[in-house]
């Protein structure tokens, strides 16, 4: 072609330049003509600026908060990125003229993707963030604090300066020194604080980590406190390191007993400077960095617990580099190598595949919270995908929880891996990908154990580590679905928010009135309301956990999962794209959550004021960008893909298996995600302003907003159930769209029956207090909302506490079995009080109740109470 026949177009329109199409930039174009796409370009200067290498750009002002100095690349770096923006208004629809446009520009009007074979840049922008000691550390699109940059950015475009937008910690990662004035002491805390310790430990990482063997640890550790000298030095610094993250997890939700707040007493006032000894002391006595070079299993296993433990201390790239040193080790011994393990006892191929295991759950948990490259291949964790049935023989059933538990999680890991490798490494996406990958995602819920799914969530159970396994697993899940689906979500804020602003269906931006169910908008849409979706059951569930006291508060992986799923709810807060939820009763949740977590945590702290900062921007901001989409425009394959049907409570087997099939559809949770129904506010507990002896029980300092409690009768098919005849009125409060309930056999209700009658006939005496522990067993457990009891002398203790401000109470009530755990009765009711003050309170509540003996032998060996926050 002669040059003289060759026409260049001064700008393309973005349709074009997207798909890298020829463009003759008129308004419309050709091509967007011939294809019926909207024709849009960005708005900037006529007259675009020409910079030459030797002039000097203005800096913006710069602040590191509490550091207060700043160096010049990081100035430099923040003067290209939040400068030079294009404006967020498009030009007129109808506007022959074209702009130019911006090269650098991720904030843009994108138009649906036309073919599910079409992949869409993301709009996510990497970031390089400065620490405490000047340093400026790379975070990758799939960081939620990269997402909340270009969020940032949005806002401030969209709305203006705020406290939100300017926030002057913005351009800083959090990364918090170890003191220098600490010193290591070499002194081993005594051995009733060590069992506590290791409990901790243990208890609160299942589902993430499993590095080492318990039984056989607990047994080393005995023999290290029975003769001390003869223990080797790279075993005292795992033991150390045990403590160190054992008793940062110990900062917990769970109500203290008087034994464990003397052990805590013990250990100091502030626990975060004694962990840090105790990891003082493990690096002094065998620093696993300084011999890495001739590392062994055990310097593997010291490098992930140091790992976990500057995690736990908000020390992420600190974290980051130990991991990586970890996992050249693990190569090195060929840990990644299923047929290397033929060399080993079975006892040490056991431990050598679960750490293996527990390296690629941190490994996709850092690269994706970082936004960093994976250190391990997914081709290389292949052996890990294939469970061994073998695994579960002679297992313990607490030993078939952690295997459960840490198998769902690598599953879980797998399907994070392959989004991080082919959406954020590649930065693009197409609805091919999100489509095929729903399936994977079905696939994984399709196996997971019922004893470890998200629903059965808030029942109440006496043992936290299957809360905390339920939740580490479906946190990582939902993780993963929010990742996956958050593209589509960002860009349709970033397109919606560019519309003016207004009421109605006015509003919809030109794509918006050409779609259907089918068409490729309501695809995206679908994505989009999946993510919101993923963010509030994350919420939930994170909620419920607290409620049955089963959370540390210093667990790192539950406070980052919670945030980034807040900051979907929050964004979609701002710029309203899926209605189908209370968007201000989720916030409240979430604040309430943080601000419950921040009292201990420093990196919750920070969150906390993120998140608080840009709820007041939303508050302040009365402007509607768009009608919202709703489930009627959604793919529900999809949202069953994702999220499936609600299960019966079955009984289950020892691995968690079904013993029936059936299920019922899928109904959405009542707490955060959707708006109440009329039965949904019946169910919803009353804040209370004041908080009493008597209607506390479900009180959490720092959670007084919280608003929603399941109760068990509601999630539980399929139970018997039968109503007390002692005075059992009908609950207004009780849900009434049960399945017909089966009758169990009549001598075990009837014992039961008669027995609650007595118990709580005991209950509301208030001259019966030597009576009331009677219906214990010698060693029961009674947890009476915060507080806890072992054996018939604390119970009572509790049962005194429980009249002190009290003069009458009366209990209704509603009981629960199933037939294949008769002595496992759930409890629904109501309590009226009266006080000593003269003042009538009134509380809702829920019990799980677990007995010991039959006949007139049968006693109480486990009773939970829950109260909700009294009614006035």
């Amino acid at each position: 072609m002669l040059s003289t026949s060759r026409h260049r177009t001064r700008v393309a329109c973005l349709s074009c330049r997207r798909k890298k199409l020829k463009c003759n930039g008129l308004q419309p174009c050709a091509t967007c003509s011939a294809k019926s796409l909207p024709c849009l370009y960005a708005s900037v200067s006529s007259e675009p600026r020409r910079h030459t290498l030797n002039e000097q750009r203005p800096l913006p002002p710069f602040s590191l908060g509490a550091s207060g100095v700043g160096t010049a690349a990081a100035n430099h770096y923040a003067s290209r990125t939040l400068s030079g923006y294009p404006a967020i208004t498009p030009r007129p629809y109808g506007e022959a003229q074209g702009a130019p446009i911006q090269a650098n520009s991720s904030l843009f009007y994108s138009a649906p993707l036309q073919d599910p074979n079409e992949e869409e840049h993301l709009s996510e922008a990497s970031r390089m963030l400065q620490d405490g000691r000047g340093r400026l550390l790379y975070l990758g699109d799939s960081a939620s604090l990269s997402y909340l940059d270009t969020i940032r950015r949005l806002v401030e475009k969209t709305v203006g300066v705020s406290d939100f937008t300017s926030d002057p910690h913005k351009h800083s990662l959090l990364e918090l020194p170890i003191s220098t004035g600490l010193k290591p002491t070499h002194v081993l805390p005594d051995r009733e604080a060590a069992e506590f310790l290791l409990d901790s430990f243990f208890s609160n990482t299942v589902g993430v980590i499993q590095v080492l063997d318990r039984d056989a640890f607990i047994n080393e550790v005995a023999t290290i406190y029975s003769n001390p000298l003869s223990v080797e030095q790279s075993r005292l610094c795992l033991l150390n390191l045990v403590f160190a993250v054992g008793l940062q997890m110990s900062q917990s939700s769970v109500a203290h007993n008087f034994r464990e707040s003397q052990i805590l007493k013990r250990l100091g006032s502030d626990l975060t400077e004694r962990a840090k000894i105790f990891y003082l002391n493990a690096a002094h006595l065998n620093d696993p960095v300084s011999g890495f070079e001739d590392g062994d299993i055990t310097s593997i296993q010291a490098l992930l617990l140091i790992t976990l433990f500057m995690l736990t201390i908000a020390k992420r790239n600190a974290a980051w580099a130990y991991f990586g040193m970890a996992v050249r080790s693990a190569y090195a011994l060929g840990l990644h190598r299923k047929t290397t393990a033929t060399a080993f006892t079975p006892a040490d191929q056991r431990l050598r595949k679960n750490i293996w295991r527990s390296m690629y759950i941190l490994d996709c948990y850092l690269s994706a919270s970082l936004g960093r490259p994976n250190g391990i291949s997914s081709r290389d964790a292949a052996d890990l995908f294939t469970d061994d049935a073998d695994d579960d023989q002679h297992m313990s059933e607490l030993e078939v929880l952690e295997t459960a538990a840490l198998r769902a999680s690598v599953r879980a890991a797998r399907l994070l891996g392959e989004i991080l490798s082919s959406v954020y490494a590649e930065r693009k996406i197409s609805v091919k990908f999100v489509q095929k990958s729903s399936k994977q995602f079905q696939e994984w819920k399709d196996v997971l154990p019922t004893s470890l799914h998200w629903r059965n969530i808030s029942l109440p159970n006496e043992d936290p580590r299957a809360t905390l396994a339920q939740l580490h697993v479906n946190l990582y899940y939902f993780h993963g679905v929010i990742l996956l689906t958050r593209p589509f979500l960002l860009q349709k804020i970033l397109n919606q928010a560019r519309l003016p602003r207004g009421n109605g269906e006015n509003m919809r931006s030109p794509e918006a009135t050409k779609s259907g169910p089918g068409s490729p908008s309501a695809q995206t849409d679908s994505f989009s309301a999946a993510c919101v979706r993923a963010s509030l059951y994350s919420i939930d569930i994170v909620q419920s956990a607290i409620l049955k006291r089963a959370l540390p508060r210093r667990d790192p992986f539950v406070i980052y999962w919670l945030f980034s799923a807040s900051l979907i709810v929050f964004s979609n807060a701002f710029c309203n794209v899926y209605g189908d939820t209370d968007s201000n009763r989720a916030m409240q949740t979430s604040l309430d959550l943080h601000r419950y977590l921040a009292e201990t945590d420093p990196l919750a702290q920070r969150y906390l004021q993120i998140l608080t900062s840009f709820h007041e921007t939303i508050s302040g901001d009365s402007g509607s960008r768009i009608a919202p989409s709703s489930s009627r425009n959604t793919n529900q394959a999809l949202f069953a893909n994702f999220f499936g049907d609600k299960p019966r409570l079955q009984g289950t087997d020892a691995a968690g298996s079904h013993t029936s099939s059936h299920t019922s559809p899928m109904q959405p949770m009542d707490a955060v995600n959707r708006r109440p129904s009329r039965d949904d506010q019946a169910l919803q507990a009353t804040p209370a302003t004041t908080e009493t002896q008597a209607g506390n029980g479900n009180r959490i300092p720092g959670m007084t907003g919280i608003r929603h409690f399941h109760f068990a009768a509601r999630a539980t098919g399929g139970l018997t159930g039968w109503e007390s005849d002692y005075h059992f009125p009908p609950m207004d409060n009780h849900p009434r769209h049960h399945p017909k309930l089966r009758e169990t056999t009549i001598d075990i209700m009837t014992d039961i029956s008669d027995f609650f009658k007595a118990f709580f006939a005991t209950s509301d005496d208030g001259t019966a207090h030597e009576k009331y522990p009677t219906f214990f067993a010698e060693d029961a457990k009674l947890i009476m909302g915060d507080k806890v009891a072992v054996g018939r002398a604390d119970i009572l203790t509790v049962r005194q506490g429980m009249w002190s401000a009290v003069c009458s109470r009366h209990h209704t009530y509603t009981c629960f079995t199933s037939p294949e755990s008769p002595n496992t009765v759930m409890l629904a009711g109501n309590v009226k009080y009266g006080m000593k003050d003269g003042s009538q309170k009134e509380t809702d509540w829920v019990a799980k109740a677990v007995f010991e003996g039959e006949g007139s032998d049968r006693k109480l060996g486990f009773y939970q109470v829950f109260l909700n926050a009294g009614r006035k």
